[in-house]
């Protein structure tokens, strides 16, 4: 099989969001006939923003986000673990069987059923990473491989499953729980998974609300799953609407026929504050949204080019102008989110010198060249902020053209090596922006996208990020893989790798009879069997939740 290296920050990262009690009133189940609800049905309608889901998968793995959220009601996750509690959805418990970190035990819990009433069993926790190591279906493998090294899955009995990795990897459990199982019996145990649209589509799943039709190009409806292990949801439904037009959007909510929509910009944020018929929630996001380097563009070899522009750069007039407000955007201040175990608190980012930038510039060979910036015009804000680097890289006598693209022509260009797991030069680019996810993220998680063997074929990587990398996600001893996280942000940030730009929070705005959206909890970040790294035990504890859905968050 040849050797595919995806990168993480490719991986549309599970966040758990648990709406917990979501009551609608008459108006809101009865909005719109036209959104396929039925009268005195609870029913809860969020849109995404595309006009096509190809089929009813967790993993549609480089597309965008929206067509993750298309699917979320339907799957659910083996298991999600941040700071202060475990999640146990599919799977009772997974324990570590040596002390080298390389060798674990799943086990699933008892009287499972798919959606059709099939058991679920261990047969469907190997069949799916080997589904998603199966190079053809193009899934992100992130869960199930590691620095490039797959995991060996056996099955022991039918709710068991023993594990084997390479290697020890520091965030194996914040990764391998997030996996959302295919179900064996539906593919007739044919890995290839991707060609069998028929059973794709049929959207057999594990979660709350099961498939009840597909509209395409127009929505698609869940019903409640009666037999949910973790008992009934309080919704009858939940409606995902393709609707890509922002303005559409905000009608469709005003009218009745949208339960809530995400907000992006400032004035609508002021707006729905101020409007006693909304609530408005300010979710942290975990998420970083940076400014890239190509290094296969020779001008963007050279460090002196790179830290020119950094230095160009200034952080807080790109919040400003791009983002508006602090409720939506904080400026950044290094590769990590301050969400992160391990986040080093103690650096300042990149503080402006267009004085020094100008030097540099003309150093490098820099001043007077024009550079192609390119940006995903799927992910909010990016527009904006490509714009003000354009402006204010004008300040050092450098140009810069802009261009926004889809995400499916975008990520092929950002992530040409990963994807295609070969060394290939594209130099049609020297700027991009892009974000991700890290909310659920062991530093290791977004790490291995940063060091892998293919990623300086787009990306800079210096000899001594890889080995602070190496040491810190294959320590076993927690307060060293601390110190070398922390070693290993203060040397990104030496070798101008990239740009941390902003930390985004994920708000929404909710018509006011649906209560509950307080409860959303975006699962942070894994600690070693609720061992944080000072040693303090966490107490396992139970979930409070009626899930009504969850929202997965990408790139």
């Amino acid at each position: 099989m040849k050797k595919k290296m995806v990168s993480i920050l490719l991986a549309a990262l599970l966040a758990v969001s648990t709406f917990a009690g979501c009551d609608g009133n008459d108006k809101a189940q009865q909005a719109s006939s036209s959104a396929g609800k039925e009268e005195g049905v609870k029913t809860f309608v969020l849109p995404i923003n595309t006009n096509a889901v190809a089929s009813i998968t967790p993993y549609n793995v480089y597309g965008s986000d929206d067509l993750l959220i298309a699917s979320s009601p339907c799957f659910d996750p083996l298991f999600i673990i941040n700071k202060d509690e475990t999640r146990w959805y599919l799977a009772e418990s997974l324990e570590p069987t040596s002390e080298d970190g390389c060798h674990y035990q799943l086990k699933l819990k008892e009287g499972l059923k798919w959606h059709d009433g099939e058991a679920i069993t261990a047969d469907d926790v190997v069949f799916t990473v080997n589904a998603l190591l199966e190079p053809t279906n193009g899934t992100d493998p992130s869960s199930v491989c590691y620095n490039g090294k797959a995991i060996a899955v056996t099955k022991v009995d039918d709710l068991t499953v023993d594990i084997t990795l390479q290697e020890p990897f520091s965030a194996f459990e914040t990764e391998f729980g997030r996996i959302q199982l295919f179900p064996e019996h539906v593919f007739d145990g044919n890995v290839k998974v991707k060609d069998n649209t028929e059973a794709l589509n049929k959207g057999i799943g594990s979660g709350p609300f099961k498939l009840k039709e597909n509209n395409e190009g127009e929505s698609i409806v869940y019903e409640r799953y009666d037999d949910y292990y973790r008992g009934k949801a309080d919704l009858d439904q939940v409606i995902v609407k393709m609707m890509p037009d922002e303005s559409a959007q905000e009608a469709a909510l005003q009218s009745g026929e949208l339960s809530m929509m995400r907000i992006t910009n400032p004035t609508k944020l002021e707006k729905y504050e101020k409007d006693d018929n909304y609530t408005v929630y300010n979710i942290p996001e975990g998420r970083l949204n940076y400014m890239a380097f190509n290094y296969q563009s020779p001008l963007m070899k050279d460090m002196d080019a790179r830290k020119a522009i950094c230095l160009a750069l200034n952080v807080d007039e790109i919040i400003t102008g791009a983002y508006g407000s602090e409720e939506l955007a904080i400026p950044a201040k290094n590769f990590c989110s301050p969400e992160n175990l391990y986040y080093n608190d103690e650096m300042k980012g990149y503080e402006q010198n267009i004085e020094e930038a100008k030097k540099l510039a003309e150093k490098s060979g820099l001043n007077g060249k024009t550079l192609h910036y390119i940006y995903n015009q799927n992910r909010p804000n990016m527009k904006e902020t490509a714009q003000i680097v354009q402006q204010q890289l004008k300040e050092i006598g450098v140009e810069v053209e802009i261009e926004g693209m889809d995400g499916s022509a975008f990520f092929p260009h950002l992530f040409v090596a990963w994807i295609t797991g070969e060394t290939v030069e594209d130099t049609s680019w020297d700027l991009a922006s892009n974000g991700m996810d890290q909310m659920n993220a062991d530093p290791a998680t977004k790490m291995t996208g940063w060091q892998g063997e293919l990623v300086e074929n787009g990306f800079y990587v210096s000899p001594e990020t890889k080995t602070f990398w190496k040491e810190a996600s294959q320590s076993l001893d927690l307060k060293e893989r601390e110190t070398k996280y922390k070693d290993l942000q203060e040397q990104m940030n030496e070798d101008y790798a990239m740009y941390p730009m902003a930390n985004t929070n994920y708000v929404i705005v909710a018509r006011k009879e649906f209560k509950g959206l307080d409860e959303i909890k975006r699962v942070p970040i894994f600690e070693d069997y609720l061992e944080d790294y000072n040693g303090i035990m966490y107490a396992k504890r139970g979930c409070r939740e009626i899930r009504c859905l969850y929202i997965r968050n990408g790139i």
